[in-house]
């Protein structure tokens, strides 16, 4: 069996693209105003937050009790792969597990949209 080197926790979660547009329809307080943003730019918005809705539970339900959605949100760059970036708390509890990052990887279908996260230590 292949070792995790430097995987402190992993995690899948599935969300509903109707739940997404559901949420989006009443006002869209579950995103940051960034994710709101890069979404709204693309023309399949609701699974764009589907996606980010999936990985900030993910990394919730790693991180443990006590945080709150605002504590994660999903960024990106230029081209550049989605990353999460954590609030101050979060950062605490991601090193208080032994951590310090996280990695994130989206998709969506029609109906669905996942997210794994990782939570990783660098070597050394």
């Amino acid at each position: 069996m292949a070792e995790d080197h430097g995987v402190v926790a992993r995690a899948l979660h599935v969300v509903e693209i109707a739940e997404a547009a559901t949420l989006l329809a009443a006002g869209g307080e579950t995103w940051s105003a960034g994710e709101l943003r890069y979404a709204r730019d693309k023309s399949d918005p609701e699974r764009r937050l589907a996606a980010r809705l999936a990985a900030r539970r993910a990394a919730l339900e790693l991180l443990g009790p006590g945080l709150e959605a605002a504590d994660v949100e999903v960024v990106r760059g230029l081209g550049g792969p989605p990353a999460l970036r954590f609030s101050p708390r979060a950062r605490e509890r991601l090193a208080a597990l032994g951590a310090d990052r996280a990695l994130v990887s989206l998709t969506h279908g029609r109906a669905q949209a996942a997210a794994v996260v990782l939570l990783v230590r660098s070597p050394g």
